[in-house]
C-alpha cells in the first residue's frame, strides 16, 4: 500500500472511480462548504446517492496541505486497522495470528492491493470498519454472559458505530450490516432491546446522514433500488441509460457461455489464477463456522456472511454490460468483498483448527505472498521505495519504543515526539513540492488535459460527457464545477437532448468554461455542435483526450439556429 501511495505520487491521481466521483465529491464539499448538496457527476449516474463517510474523511485531508497529498495515507491506515481488527477477532479464540495472516491474504488479491487501494478509492476503509464492528461484538460476546451490563454495551455501542462507519462508506456493505445487527439483537437473549438501542444509536450518528438526506430529498434512502410492493413503498429514481445494462451476477449463473468467457478470465484477472482456491477458502469458512464451529456467534457470522454473498449476486450492475458480455464483472467483484474478507478470517480463526495453527498462519502468509507476486492488473507500485519507506517507519518504531523504555520520562518522550514531528513536516514539505511539480505531468491518460483545466482559478467549469471532474477543482478547490445535465421526472438527472435544453443549462449556471470528455454514450458528438455554433466562443484547448470550450459572457437566444 505504500509503494501505491508512492506511484501515485509521481502521477497524481488516476483512478478512474476517484475522478469520476469518490474525489469529486470530497473536492465538491471543499469547494462548497456544503455536505447535503446532490452533486452529479455524470447523466443517469446513481452515484450521486451513495454514503460518503470516506470522501467526507477525503475533504478533512484536502484542508491540510493542498490539493490532496493528506488524501493519500488514509488507504494505508484503514489496511493497518483492517489487519488490527482481524487480529482481535482471532485473539478471541486464541488464534491472533492465523486471523491477521488471512487478513493479509484478501489485501494482496490485486482486486483491492492494485484497482482499490487509490486515493480515494474506499473498498479498504468498509472491510476496516466491518472486521472493526465483527470485532467489537467478538470482544463483547454474546450473550452478556457474566460481563457487567454498562461494559457489555458500551462495546456494543462501539461495534453499532462501526457498522454505521461501514454502511455510511460504500452501499455494498449494507446488506452485510444490516444483518448482524439483527444477528447480534437476535442473540443478545434477554437483553435484546437494549442491545438494539446500542447499536443502532451510534450506527444512525456515524452512517445515517447519506440515507436520511437522500430520503428527504429524492424520497428513498436507496433511490437506486426499487423498495416498492405492490406500488408502495420508497420512491425509485430511474436511470434510464444504466437500466438496459444493469444486470446481475445471478441473471448469469446458469449461462455457460458467459461464465466461460467472462466470469472465469475476470477472476483469473483479479483474484489470480488462484481464483478457485480464494472461491474455496470463502466457502470453507462459511461451512466451518456454521456446521463445524459449537460458538454461536461464531454460527450466527457464517450464516450473516453467506447471505451477504447471496445479497451480491442480486445486486444490481453487479454484471453490468450489454446482453451476454457482462465486462465490468471482474471490477465489480469488489462489491462481495466485505464477505469475503469476513469468511475467510472466521476460516483461520475457528477453533477446529488450533491444532494446526501454526501451518495455517504460514500458509496464508505464503498465499500473501503469492498473490502479490500473481498480480497482472495494470497499475503500478513503486515496490521500491514502498519497501524503503516501510524499513524506516520500522526501525523508527523500534527505536522509539527502546528510547522510551530505557528513560521513561516525560522530557524524553517530548524530545522523540518533537523530533518525529520535525522530521515528518520537514520530509512532508520536501514531498508536496516535488508532487505538485509532477501531479499530472506525465502526459498520460489525459494529463494535458487536467493540467490545463486544473490551472483554472475561480471560475466556473462545465463538464459533458465521460464526466471524470476532480482535477478541474484546481489545487485550491476554488473552481466550480457541474455536470451538464436537466432533471427528468421521478429526480432523474440526464444529459441535454437539444440545443435548447444545453442552452437552457448554461443559461442558468452561468458556467466560463466547458470542458467535454468524449463519450458515444453521453452523445458528447453533437454536445460539440451545439457548443461551436454559439457566437463567440472560443475553443482553448483540443485533443483526443477532450476540449474545452470558453464561453463568451452572453449566449445569445438564438445560438441554435446557427448549428446545423
Amino acid at each position: 500500500l505504500i509503494g501505491r501511495d508512492a506511484s501515485v505520487l509521481t502521477t497524481g491521481p488516476h483512478d478512474l472511480d476517484s475522478l469520476h466521483y469518490h474525489l469529486t465529491q470530497a473536492a465538491q464539499i471543499v469547494e462548497s462548504h456544503n455536505i447535503d448538496r446532490i452533486h452529479h457527476t455524470a447523466s443517469s449516474d446513481g452515484t450521486a446517492y451513495y454514503p460518503y463517510d470516506a470522501e467526507l474523511l477525503d475533504a478533512v485531508g484536502m484542508l491540510g496541505p493542498r490539493p490532496d497529498i493528506a488524501v493519500f495515507g488514509l488507504n494505508l491506515l484503514f489496511g493497518w486497522l483492517a489487519l488490527l481488527a482481524c487480529w482481535v477477532i482471532g485473539a478471541c479464540w486464541s488464534r491472533g495470528a492465523p486471523a491477521l495472516a488471512a487478513g493479509s491474504a484478501v489485501l494482496a488479491l490485486p482486486i483491492v492491493s492494485r484497482a482499490s487501494s487509490g486515493p480515494g478509492l474506499n473498498d479498504i476503509p468498509t472491510m476496516a470498519f466491518l472486521l472493526s464492528a465483527v470485532a467489537m461484538v467478538a470482544v463483547a460476546g454474546l450473550p452478556r454472559g457474566d460481563k457487567p451490563r454498562n461494559r457489555w454495551l458500551t462495546e456494543l455501542s462501539l461495534a453499532g458505530a462501526a457498522l454505521g462507519l461501514a454502511a455510511g462508506t460504500k452501499l455494498n456493505a449494507l446488506p452485510v450490516v444490516v444483518l448482524l445487527a439483527l444477528a447480534v439483537v437476535v442473540m443478545a437473549s434477554k437483553s435484546r432491546w437494549a442491545a438494539f438501542a446500542a447499536l443502532a444509536g451510534p450506527a444512525v450518528v456515524t452512517g445515517g446522514f447519506w440515507y436520511v438526506r437522500d430520503w428527504i430529498t429524492v424520497g428513498s434512502p436507496v433511490p437506486d433500488l426499487n423498495l416498492t410492493v405492490a406500488g408502495h413503498g420508497f420512491h425509485v429514481v430511474p436511470y434510464p441509460e444504466v437500466q438496459p445494462f444493469a444486470y446481475t451476477v445471478a441473471h448469469y449463473l446458469g449461462d455457460y457461455s458467459v461464465i466461460r468467457h467472462w466470469f472465469v478470465p475476470g477472476l483469473h484477472a483479479v483474484w489470480t489464477g488462484l481464483w478457485p482456491l480464494v472461491g474455496l477458502l470463502l466457502v470453507a469458512g462459511v461451512v466451518i463456522a456454521v456446521v463445524f464451529d459449537r460458538s454461536g456467534l461464531r454460527r450466527a457470522l457464517g450464516i450473516v456472511t453467506a447471505a451477504g454473498f447471496l445479497a451480491y449476486l442480486v445486486t444490481p450492475t453487479t454484471a453490468i454490460g450489454v446482453a451476454g458480455a457482462p465486462v465490468l464483472f471482474a471490477t465489480n467483484t469488489r462489491y462481495a468483498l466485505p464477505s469475503i474478507v469476513v469468511a475467510i478470517v472466521l476460516l483461520a480463526s475457528s477453533p477446529r483448527l488450533r491444532r494446526v495453527a501454526p501451518i495455517v498462519t504460514i500458509c496464508f502468509t505464503v498465499l500473501t505472498l503469492v498473490l502479490l507476486a500473481l498480480s497482472s492488473l495494470p497499475q503500478q507500485i513503486d515496490y521500491g521505495e514502498g519497501t524503503a519507506v516501510t524499513v524506516a517507519i520500522v526501525l523508527v518504531g523500534f527505536g522509539a519504543r527502546e528510547i522510551v523504555r530505557r528513560r521513561r520520562t516525560a522530557v524524553a518522550v517530548g524530545v522523540l515526539a518533537a523530533v518525529v514531528a520535525v522530521g515528518v513536516v520537514g520530509w512532508g514539505a520536501v514531498l508536496q513540492r516535488n508532487y505538485l511539480r509532477d501531479r499530472y505531468s506525465s502526459h498520460g491518460f489525459q494529463d494535458r488535459l487536467f493540467a490545463t483545466v486544473g490551472a483554472f482559478q475561480h471560475v466556473r467549469i462545465g463538464v459533458a460527457g465521460h464526466g471524470l471532474q476532480y482535477p478541474f477543482y484546481g489545487r485550491t478547490f476554488d473552481n466550480t464545477v457541474n455536470y451538464i445535465g436537466v432533471s427528468a421526472p421521478s429526480h432523474a438527472f440526464e444529459g441535454p437532448s437539444t440545443c435548447q435544453a444545453l442552452l437552457g443549462v448554461l443559461d442558468r449556471v452561468h458556467d466560463d468554461y466547458v470542458v467535454l470528455e468524449p463519450l458515444p454514450a453521453a452523445h458528447t458528438g453533437r454536445i460539440a455542435k451545439w457548443l461551436s455554433a454559439i457566437p463567440g466562443v472560443q475553443v482553448v484547448f483540443r485533443d483526443y483526450d477532450g476540449t474545452v470550450y470558453r464561453l463568451p459572457a452572453t449566449i445569445p437566444a438564438d445560438s441554435c439556429l446557427y448549428s446545423s
